[in-house]
């Protein structure tokens, strides 16, 4: 009989998603931004966002750094420490 013990693995969504999204994600394109005057935030609200990689989009926990009239940019830090801006 075998017996099923547990070894301290790590299989959370993050795990899944950082396994998945090694290369940085993908930004939106100037033309996708515009040039609408940028608002800067100092104190940002968490928000669920869908992050564009090259080979999966994945939902992440981020805080919104600044917002145009058409966009937001968002800063996320991974479970390694590693954050990106977008």
């Amino acid at each position: 009989m075998v017996k099923n013990v547990g070894h301290g693995t790590d299989v959370s969504r993050a795990a899944i998603n950082e396994f998945l999204t090694r290369p940085r994600p993908v930004t939106r394109t100037k033309d996708e931004l515009a040039d609408d005057p940028v608002c800067e935030v100092t104190d940002g609200e968490p928000v669920d966002v869908w992050l564009r990689f090259p080979e999966q989009s994945v939902q992440e926990r981020a805080v919104v750094v600044a917002y145009t009239e058409r966009a937001r940019q968002v800063e996320v830090t991974r479970r390694d420490g590693s954050s990106y801006r977008l």
